[in-house]
């Protein structure tokens, strides 16, 4: 039917449309997989252009040849302030000058250092600095970075991620401020314990002066106005000093009573021509109505002191003045701003005691640093006198408010809340003591030193007392055991050998739960009377006593049993 040649033609012609037909089968399944694979690209594109988008790091990428950037991510806006546009134009050594300047010596040494390593064929890194932002305060940026060398050892490619560790780098700082004050607070902690220990045996030496010039002065018929009274009075300025070092570590509470601050200040006339420079002259201003305030007058007297002779150091040994004025004052809301502590005061009637020198004057540096523990700008100092008068001015619900400037001298005020009018009458009368009031029975006086006990003894028997005496806890309770039926009062130091005085206290108080005890000791009263606060015939009286604080602290557990 069909010839060879014709039979050829057609199986060519069937292979050629089949080998057709097949071309075009894959050539559809071709397109359609490029087709996919161009989806996913642009998917993938769309991803990552996200990704970038969104990212809080700046990526990028630097030809150190050209010195152009070869990308720049988006987020170089959030971080920075500045477009990628803007970046790109301003170029490597423009944004190098926006780094602080603490920071951009130590990252062009590593430049330097980068440009010369010839050994390796890339470098990874961190690098921490400080970048000025558009708005001119500088953050805190990482960068993370991988330098890429030619085979010459030529630095030829910058990359990598920019983040900003600002709020890292923020809370580190808090982290070391809390370091700071945990390390200051072991010091004071320290320097508490120290204090605590010194003013307890001070105040048993004070005892002692002030006891036997209190005899000499009860031998004579009181005040003479002569030697003795000024043994008496420098002995309680000495217990004074030792209650300040108590009161700047917070061991002691406030003896409150009412207080003229002029008075006090004019008291200190005599102390102060003694303790300053002589080629500093003080001016007084001390207006006659200022109202009362209410505090403990050591602590406050100590306040005066400390910036009048921290006015005469400021001055040195040059001729100036310090000038000091006491007004009572009104003051408004928001009148004070720069006050310590910050916040001002609330409005009302205060007493400003100011305290003015013609002395170099402060920087702000100095300023802000002054009343931080620890900190002093004197050679021999410690840097106590400030953190202390502020410690106190708190105690009193006062502000303290420093002016100064360099070359112009320093003004501090002080402002304490002014009493109520009428309100201080009650409590003088309140502290009349009775000296006709007289002991009677048996006194059990116990303590470690003898000569605190041969005063207490001579006060007691003053007062009417039979006295015995012990000189440890042990021998305390022995003696209060055989003359149970006699004792009527111990008077009891704290801190003794063997036995001390609150465990020699308990042991008696299980024989005699009603025994009258007056507790004496150089420590503050809260260290004595956590115990036995509660307890209705016991009190306190702290070393060094005068024979009238004695003799009230013994009607008051006394009197107490008798009602």
């Amino acid at each position: 039917m069909y010839n060879d040649v014709t039979l050829h033609y057609m199986a060519l012609w069937t292979f050629v449309l089949g080998a057709a037909l097949l071309w075009a089968v894959m050539h559809l399944k071709r397109n359609t997989h490029i087709r996919q694979t161009a989806c996913d690209c642009d998917l993938l594109r769309s991803r990552v252009r996200n990704i970038l988008q969104h990212s809080r790091e700046v990526l990028f990428g630097l030809d150190l040849r050209s010195g152009r950037f070869d990308y720049l991510s988006p987020s170089c806006l959030s971080l920075t302030g500045y477009t990628v546009e803007e970046i790109e134009a301003m170029g490597p050594q423009e944004l190098l000058q926006k780094l602080h300047p603490e920071d951009l010596e130590a990252v062009q040494r590593l430049i330097a250092q980068l440009k010369k390593n010839a050994k390796d064929r890339e470098w990874f890194g961190l690098v921490d600095h400080r970048f000025r932002h558009r708005d001119g305060q500088y953050r805190f940026f990482s960068d993370h970075l991988q330098v890429a060398y030619s085979k010459t050892g030529q630095a030829v490619y910058l990359s990598g991620s920019v983040r900003d560790v600002s709020q890292i780098a923020g809370l580190e700082e808090n982290l070391r401020i809390l370091e700071k004050k945990f390390q200051d607070g072991q010091k004071m902690a320290s320097l508490g314990l120290l204090a605590s220990g010194i003013a307890h045996d001070f105040n048993n030496l004070m005892t002692v002066v002030l006891g036997n010039a209190e005899l000499a002065l009860l031998e004579c018929g009181g005040s003479d106005g002569g030697v003795l009274d000024e043994v008496k009075k420098t002995a309680l300025r000495a217990a004074e000093l030792a209650n300040q070092m108590l009161v700047y570590t917070g061991k002691t509470s406030l003896v409150l009573c009412s207080i003229s601050l002029s008075s006090v200040v004019k008291e200190m006339t005599a102390l102060l021509d003694v303790s300053i420079s002589k080629k500093v002259s003080i001016k007084y201003c001390l207006a006659e109505d200022v109202p009362l305030i209410r505090g403990d007058i050591s602590q406050i007297r100590q306040v005066a002191m400390n910036l009048i002779t921290n006015a005469s150091e400021a001055i040195g040994d040059r001729p100036g003045v310090i000038a000091i004025s006491i007004h009572g004052v009104d003051l408004k809301t928001g009148e004070l701003e720069r006050t310590v502590p910050p916040g001002g005061l609330p409005p009302g009637r205060y007493v400003r005691l100011e305290v003015s020198d013609t002395g170099d004057g402060m920087n702000d540096e100095t300023m802000r640093k002054i009343f931080d523990p620890l900190f002093t700008t004197k050679i021999t100092g410690r840097g106590l006198g400030l953190a202390s008068l502020l410690n106190v001015v708190q105690r009193h619900n006062g502000a303290v408010e420093v002016k100064s400037s360099v070359g112009r001298g320093t003004v501090f005020c002080i402002y304490f809340p002014a009493e109520p009018e009428g309100s201080g009458q009650g409590a003088e009368e309140a502290c009349a003591s009775d000296s006709e009031w007289r002991g009677y029975g048996t006194a059990l006086v116990a303590d470690d030193e003898s000569a605190i006990r041969d005063i207490a003894k001579a006060l007691l028997e003053r007062f009417g007392f039979r006295v015995i005496t012990a000189s440890d806890g042990f021998e305390t309770v022995d003696l209060y055991t055989e003359n149970a039926g006699d004792i009527t009062l111990l008077l009891m130091d704290l801190n003794m050998p063997r036995l001390n005085g609150m465990e020699a206290t308990l042991r008696i108080r299980h024989i005699n739960p009603k025994i009258p005890v007056l507790f004496m000791s150089g420590y503050p009263r809260e260290q004595v009377m956590e115990r036995f606060g509660h307890h209705p015939y016991t009190d306190f009286v702290k070393k060094p006593f005068q024979s009238g604080e004695l003799l009230a602290g013994i009607r008051c557990v006394m009197e107490f049993r008798r009602n």
